[in-house]
């Protein structure tokens, strides 16, 4: 008995084929998963976005503010100490237009408070011998800073350094924190830290992204998940049944 392709081309059929559709069966919840993931960390940069503009707006907080219960991220403030230069943290591998530098970490010392705050100078470029230390200037005076209170994001990539306690200084750092930094530098601190403003005094080259990448990508990533687990269903359907030459009898039949 013969088989006539062109007869089982009259009727759309299935011809599974196992290991397709075992591949299909894991992929394409993952790929619906990915999906779904990128949309969620869209509206993750959305709230983070509305949350720095309206702590933008509100007015700067004073040092009795940081230990409240009050949420001070991207708060402005204005706070007046002495900086410690003798013990300076330089945050690694921070790039910034294609340059390799640092961003420089210093305490600064607040009459009257028993704790001190970390503060975030800035960026400054690295040397390619990694045994010269970067020229920062210090700053012995007591001086006025103006700046946003920042505490490190959950979630993100942090470089394993191995260092535990601080034997020498200045000290360079995979990750910075303030948790970490109370560790580090063996002191009570704030829990923010304070990111210079580009006209603070002892600024160095400010301006940091609010989010690295914008909700509009996320949901951009989220789209070519979705239709990557469409294109795999239609490519399982087609390799495991007859729907191309069905496809092609049917449009055969409207042009006779």
């Amino acid at each position: 008995m013969t088989s006539d392709p062109q007869a089982k081309a009259d009727k759309f059929s299935w011809q599974p084929n196992a290991k397709i559709l075992l591949f299909t069966l894991l992929m394409f919840p993952l790929l619906v998963a990915l999906g779904y993931w990128q949309l969620d960390r869209a509206q993750e940069k959305r709230q983070i976005l509305a949350e720095f503009v309206s702590n933008q707006q509100a007015a700067p907080a004073q040092i009795t503010d940081l230990n409240s219960a009050e949420n001070l991220q991207y708060r402005p403030a204005v706070l007046t100490g002495k900086l410690d230069a003798k013990r300076r943290l330089l945050l690694d591998n921070r790039v910034r237009d294609g340059r390799p530098g640092y961003e420089v970490f210093e305490l600064l010392t607040i009459d009257f408070s028993a704790q001190k705050i970390l503060v975030n100078r800035g960026w400054v470029a690295a040397s390619l011998d990694r045994r010269v230390w970067p020229q920062v200037d210090d700053i012995g005076d007591e001086v006025t800073l103006r700046g946003s209170l920042y505490a490190v994001l959950k979630g993100g990539y942090q470089l394993d350094d191995g260092i535990g306690r601080v034997s020498e200084w200045p000290a360079r750092v995979g990750w910075v924190s303030v948790a970490r930094a109370e560790q580090l530098f063996n002191e009570s601190l704030y829990p923010y830290q304070l990111r210079l403003d580009s006209d603070s005094p002892a600024a160095l080259e400010t301006g940091w992204p609010t989010v690295a990448v914008q909700p509009e990508k996320h949901t951009a990533y989220a789209v070519q998940w979705f239709v990557m687990a469409v294109v795999l269903v239609l490519m399982t359907v087609v390799a495991n049944s007859n729907l191309s030459l069905w496809l092609k009898q049917k449009k055969g039949f409207r042009h006779e």
